[in-house]
């Protein structure tokens, strides 16, 4: 499997005689991922992911940047390919505080981390949905939330839209394999105290309406989110001015910028 990481690389090393074709280049390299998918795993997903260069910072979404190839959603931990979450964080807000959350807990038949809490929808990134149109989809599959509420424009206040500034993060197995770069996006909306998220595509076995102080423990002590949520919903408290600061202990500004750094290079 030949990996290519700039194609400029190519396209400056290509024999005069020889015309630079992305489009071939592209088909060999996603033809070259299906071979290695079926090599390592055995689980075919139903997304999947665009390949991009690496390059130090890049938002690999909304940054201007060639697609290398197309990948399996399965095997991209295994290769080291970038990883894309979109997430809506589904809160209930009363006389203007915000008193709770609502989380999401993953079903007992899913590959990894199964009877973990989510939040309240959670979902990787296709290569052909936006990253908007892809929180919609997954809204009404996870949680039956509603389309007319994820309407953006300027009248619908209940509804923010983060994904310019998304978590970027370094991650793996706690063996130390699958290491690879994971991009959080978020969503945000304000839904009405007497409505409750309901599983539709059977990705989530229950959902819990998290107090403030509820959720402010299960990050500093708990164990029962996913491990990549903490990151997600931290970053929400802090948006939000949830997250209290203990004198000594807890920096919001630096926790924030920890979450949007890089922490290794490869090369």
């Amino acid at each position: 499997l030949r990996l290519n990481v700039h194609v400029q690389y190519e396209r400056n090393n290509t024999n005069d005689d020889d015309a630079y074709e992305p489009a071939e280049l592209f088909q060999r390299r996603t033809e070259s991922f299906a071979q290695v998918t079926k090599k390592v795993t055995s689980r075919q997903h139903s997304d999947i992911y665009p390949v991009y260069p690496f390059v130090e910072l890049m938002d690999p979404v909304t940054d201007d940047n060639a697609i290398l190839a197309h990948a399996n959603r399965s095997t991209a931990p295994y290769l080291g390919i970038d990883s894309v979450g979109v997430h809506l964080n589904c809160y209930v807000r009363q006389n203007n505080v915000i008193q709770g959350v609502w989380l999401a807990k993953r079903a007992s038949t899913k590959s990894h981390h199964p009877n973990y809490w989510d939040t309240t929808v959670a979902g990787g990134q296709p290569h052909n949905l936006s990253l908007y149109d892809n929180i919609v989809k997954e809204s009404h599959e996870e949680a039956g939330v509603p389309s007319e509420w994820l309407r953006k424009d300027d009248s619908n206040k209940a509804f923010s839209d983060h994904t310019h500034d998304p978590l970027t993060m370094t991650t793996a197995k706690e063996d130390g394999s699958c290491m690879k770069r994971s991009f959080y996006y978020s969503f945000d909306l304000q839904v009405p105290d007497e409505w409750q998220p309901t599983p539709v595509d059977g990705e989530v076995q229950e959902f819990k309406l998290y107090s403030i102080e509820e959720l402010d423990r299960e990050l500093r002590f708990g164990q029962s989110l996913r491990p990549a949520m903490r990151a997600v919903l931290l970053d929400f408290m802090i948006r939000h001015g949830l997250f209290k600061e203990v004198e000594g202990d807890d920096d919001c500004s630096e926790l924030s910028k920890a979450m949007r750094r890089e922490r290794i290079r490869l090369w």
